[in-house]
Order: structure tokens, then sequence, then C-alpha cells
């Protein structure tokens, strides 16, 4: 399972429903794993938040927790298809959004995420949402 950054924005939020999502992931040993533009999301948001020590102690919970999902040539070679094919289509999204589709169409998993709209359209990309 490909964790998008709204569900580990949540989850370091304690929002109720990322919160057992969690627990039944790990309680079924599910393989969970933080994709690598989810890492440059969550340390941009450390370095421009107010409390900045606190959000940074709250993301190396989160690298504790969690083993990570590279963004490698396979997972660049997908993300770049369904990049241009949502700019064809004149239907954008975010180039990290993108690039974790990317990753989870390389290792043959879903991407749980609260932001089930913008992946949901993403061609081949399994989602899951809480």
């Amino acid at each position: 399972m490909i964790l998008d950054t709204t569900f580990l924005i949540d989850l370091t939020r304690r929002d109720a429903a990322a919160v057992a999502k969690a627990k039944a992931l790990d309680a079924a040993g599910a393989v969970v794993r933080i994709p690598t533009p989810a890492l440059f999301e969550l340390w941009r948001g450390v370095h421009l938040a107010k409390q900045g020590q606190a959000e940074r102690a709250r993301v190396l919970a989160l690298l504790a927790a969690y083993a990570t999902a590279p963004f490698d040539a396979a997972a660049a070679r997908h993300a770049g298809e369904i990049d241009a094919a949502l700019i064809r289509a004149k239907t954008p999204v975010d180039p990290e959004d993108a690039m974790i589709a990317g990753i989870a169409l390389a290792v043959a998993e879903p991407v749980l995420t609260r932001n089930v709209k913008h992946f949901a359209r993403m061609p081949g990309v399994l989602v899951e949402t809480y």
C-alpha cells in the first residue's frame, strides 16, 4: 500500500478515520510505504510550518513507522505517462501526485488517499480511501 500525503497528514493530526485505517492495515500485516514524493511534501511542510520543530517531530515519527518507496526509473516512466495523459485531457494534477501514482503502478500497489478525485482518474491506479 502506497501512502499518499493526505493520509500521512491526517495520521499526524490524529484524524479518527486515518488512525483506524492505519490500525487495520497493521493488524492485517499489510506492507505500507511512504513514497519519496510524499516525503518531499512532508519536509516542505516542515520548513514552511510556523511550529517547525513540532512538524519535524511528526515527520520523523512517520519515518520511524514506515518504510519508503523510491521514485525510480520505472516509477518515472509511469508518472510521465500519467502526467502527459492528464495534461492532454486538460485535467492536470500536481506533479507529486503523478509521481506517487507512478510509484504505485511500478510496485503494483494501491494508493491510500483521501484525495480520491485526483487518483481515481489516473489510468491503472488502484485507489483506497478511509
